[in-house]
């Protein structure tokens, strides 16, 4: 492969910018949206909806207060308090229903041409951490150079300037140019 330093790490961008998108079937989309204020709605006060029983009775909790009030019975163990002495506490059976929005997460990876620049840049991050991540943010991230430095302070918790920004990507640009050999 005869490409640019430069064409490369664009393609090795473009598979890390879209390796984690994978949208799911329409109609399953639609049924995993839920805005979080309808969830709320189902157990605001005053509501009187039906709910699907729980498998989870609060018998725990209710051996533990049980024994907060010295409930024993006749074996030496602890009773639980009835049932109508306690608050119930909402709930909503989630484990059923995938915790995921329209845009699942899927790691694709890079492809075999392009791993050596996921090892150039490891290296290069455990060297100098700001240098990796201008470099990084040249081909992935999005805007001018001014929004990647900034989108790069911001990471680093470092002030950056659009200059401090391009000479830092020139050295980055120059040590992966060494280890693509």
């Amino acid at each position: 492969m005869s490409h640019s330093i430069k064409e490369q790490m664009r393609h090795w961008g473009h598979y890390q910018e879209h390796r984690f998108v994978s949208p799911l079937q329409a109609e399953e989309a639609l049924a995993m949206d839920t805005h979080p204020l309808a969830r709320a709605q189902q157990f605001a006060r005053g509501t009187k909806v039906t709910r699907e029983p729980v498998e989870r009775d609060g018998l725990a909790r209710r051996l533990l207060m049980g024994a907060a009030a010295g409930l024993v019975d006749g074996h030496g163990g602890y009773r639980p308090v009835s049932k109508e002495f306690v608050d119930h506490i909402p709930c909503v059976e989630t484990r059923s229903h995938a915790p995921r929005s329209a845009t699942a997460a899927v790691m694709t990876g890079s492809p075999d041409e392009y791993r050596w620049i996921d090892r150039a840049l490891s290296d290069l991050y455990r060297q100098n951490m700001i240098r990796a991540l201008v470099v990084m943010e040249e081909f992935i991230g999005r805007g001018g150079q001014a929004a990647r430095a900034e989108a790069v302070a911001r990471k680093a918790g470092v002030p950056l300037t659009k200059w401090q920004y391009r000479k830092e990507l020139e050295k980055g640009m120059a040590f992966m140019e060494g280890k693509r050999s």
